[in-house]
């Protein structure tokens, strides 16, 4: 699936919603799609923050499962996390920098 297909897929979903093994639903508003090392990787910001205001973010790889719906397999390599977390402020800053000259 390509970069775009997976963003398309996106189109109309307001959040994503997780499921623990332990059955508890966590709740992710969608980030941004990063590609790294062949992989297209979601970065998904969860809707409640911790017990210290903070945004908790989860690195995921995306998949089409065998339903034909996507899958969130969380990362769990170190590097990966910490290279997709760069780019992906990297990419919000940028953001930012283009939305503060556009209403200049």
């Amino acid at each position: 699936m390509s970069e775009k297909d997976m963003l398309d897929a996106f189109d109309g979903i307001p959040l994503v919603e997780l499921t623990g093994p332990d059955g508890t639903v966590f709740r992710f508003r969608y980030g941004a799609m990063i590609p790294y090392a062949g992989e297209e990787y979601a970065v998904l910001i969860e809707l409640e923050p911790d017990p210290n205001g903070e945004e908790q973010i989860l690195i995921t790889r995306v998949e089409k499962a065998e339903d034909g719906n996507l899958a969130f397999v969380v990362a769990q390599e170190e590097d990966v996390i910490q290279t997709v977390f760069d780019k992906y402020v990297k990419l919000s800053v940028e953001a930012g920098l283009e939305d503060e000259a556009d209403a200049e």
